[in-house]
């Protein structure tokens, strides 16, 4: 038992500058961020929730986007400040090919910007974390409410333009 203790303090000793105690705040705040971020983002999805093809992206964009926002802390806790592993992450990565089709463009923004949380988090970025996580779910739904909006206008010159029709 003692040498496995030995290999896992020495396998750390050339990388992973950061206590246990702050991987796992880290992971803990992404972890946090990334169900904020992810709750807004299905309080704010714009498209019809009636169509099951759509419920079910939007279901699993939301996971993801937890999901990422956990991966992109842990990936950069790993690579620190080594080059190394980070070509050699990015060389593992790069095996990786989602071929996934996402039906709403908006979408894709919104998983690069987990990946974002994550690393801010990754890092120790902690008020930039929290920061850059609130602003951009007051993005989120301000857009949300902006598009409300031109729907309702939207209605309303229907609305004229079919009682002018009447008359």
């Amino acid at each position: 038992m003692q040498e496995l203790f030995e290999i896992i303090k020495t396998s750390s000793e050339g990388g992973i500058s950061q206590s246990p105690l702050r991987i796992i705040l880290n992971l803990t705040l992404a972890l946090i961020l990334g169900l904020i971020y992810s709750y807004v983002y299905r309080l704010t999805y714009i498209r019809k929730k009636s169509d099951e093809k759509l419920k079910k992206e939007m279901k699993g964009i939301q996971y993801t986007l937890l999901l990422l926002s956990i991966g992109g802390a842990f990936i950069w806790i790993v690579v620190a400040d080594n080059l190394v592993r980070a070509f050699g992450l990015a060389g593992a990565l790069s095996l990786i090919r989602f071929r996934t089709k996402v039906s709403d463009p908006s979408n894709t923004i919104k998983v690069f910007y987990a990946i974002i949380i994550g690393m801010s988090c990754g890092l120790s970025q902690y008020f930039a974390a929290i920061i850059g996580t609130f602003f951009m779910c007051f993005v989120l739904i301000l857009i949300y409410y902006i598009k409300q909006y031109e729907k309702k206008m939207k209605e309303k010159r229907k609305d004229s333009e079919r009682d002018s029709d009447e008359d």
